[in-house]
């Protein structure tokens, strides 16, 4: 069957397809076993230098990911802990900082961090359709930002990654966050977000629809408690 959304320039095919074997109780193909062993390799030279803390650190993770990352701008920081996961799929702008014990995941979709952004520790970022940061966004710790989820629908299946995908039901959309905007601590993007230029976004709020520029939102099901004034500082420093 395969998986749902992959073409023939899918850069992890290959691995997608072995687990989508492997969950199927079938064995792997030589190539599939020559991708994962080679890729095992590089994971244990990564898995040192994601732990290494200091200034030190920080320059090595970001000459290791340069080559690997789509896109790495100028001064961006990978702190420690942070996995980098689909690194082919994921832009980094200038000044960015992707704080400790992050996760990105975009195997499967893009993921584009804009300049002078902040990524509070703990955050996970789920790619399968796009997900977009613009410049100057803030995001605290321990946010959630989805592009796909599994949600109750046709009488499929909702356990996860270990039931091959036609027997699964879920919504994929991107997931923006415009210039400005800012999500608070624990708060949840489901797909279809998009947070509009300035908007701010308060803890622990579940959003999955469009939000109106320089608006303040609050409550878990979010709704307008306030308005944000307009950037008047300028952009380049």
């Amino acid at each position: 069957m395969g998986l749902r959304g992959f073409n023939s320039s899918d850069k992890y095919r290959v691995e997608y397809e072995a687990f989508d074997r492997f969950i199927r109780g079938k064995p792997l193909r030589f190539n599939q076993l020559f991708v994962l062993g080679m890729k095992s390799v590089f994971m244990l030279f990564e898995g040192v230098i994601r732990y290494i803390p200091g200034g030190f650190g920080f320059k090595l993770r970001y000459y290791t990911y340069k080559p690997l990352l789509k896109h790495l701008g100028r001064d961006v920081l990978i702190d420690v802990g942070v996995h980098l996961n689909g690194a082919a799929n994921i832009s980094l702008g200038d000044f960015t900082w992707i704080d400790t014990y992050c996760r990105i995941d975009a195997h499967l979709g893009e993921v584009t961090i804009g300049k002078r952004v902040h990524i509070a520790p703990f955050t996970i970022i789920g790619a399968r359709a796009p997900v977009i940061i613009e410049d100057f966004v803030g995001v605290s710790a321990s946010v959630k930002i989805y592009a796909n989820s599994e949600y109750p629908a046709d009488g499929k299946r909702m356990s996860g990654p270990m039931v091959p995908e036609e027997f699964k039901a879920f919504k994929t959309a991107p997931v923006i966050l415009r210039k400005d905007s800012f999500v608070g601590a624990n708060s949840v993007l489901l797909p279809g977000t998009e947070l509009g230029e300035g908007c701010v976004v308060g803890a622990n709020c579940v959003v999955s629809s469009k939000l109106a520029p320089f608006t303040i939102y609050a409550t878990a099901s979010p709704r307008a408690v306030g308005q944000r004034s307009p950037i008047q500082v300028p952009d380049e420093y």
